[in-house]
């Protein structure tokens, strides 16, 4: 995923997702598959840092296959994703309703959905 200057934000590298800062090749963050056979999509979000243990900083659960995603920091839910059914639903357009959390940074969980979207059809 590029922004509109063209510059990488999002890149894959052998299965592994990472956000990247702007134009510099800081990496923000790294998403994967969660270990373990599951029925839906769950991915763990670990944030870039020296002093981080084994534990995900963040997790998503749901697909968009399922119509319901959430983001959990913890054990909290800081947004959530559902399925809208509207008259374009049967022509292919999809519409979903997209609830982000107070200070809760709309742009890592737009990345976070586009992820989710190309692991669901990869």
């Amino acid at each position: 995923m590029k922004d509109p200057a063209g510059l990488p934000v999002v890149t894959l590298r052998e299965k592994e997702w990472q956000m990247h800062e702007g134009e510099s090749r800081h990496c923000l963050c790294s998403v994967k598959r969660s270990g373990g056979f599951n029925i839906k999509s769950n991915l763990d979000v670990h944030l870039a840092s020296p002093y981080k243990d084994a534990a995900c900083d963040f997790r998503v659960t749901g697909s968009l296959a399922s119509l319901s995603i959430k983001v959990r920091r913890g054990n909290s839910i800081i947004a959530e994703v559902t399925h809208s059914y509207t008259w374009g639903s049967y022509k292919g357009k999809e519409c979903f309703k997209i609830k982000v959390y107070p200070e809760v940074d709309y742009a890592f969980i737009v990345a976070l959905l586009v992820i989710i979207h190309e692991n669901d059809n990869a």
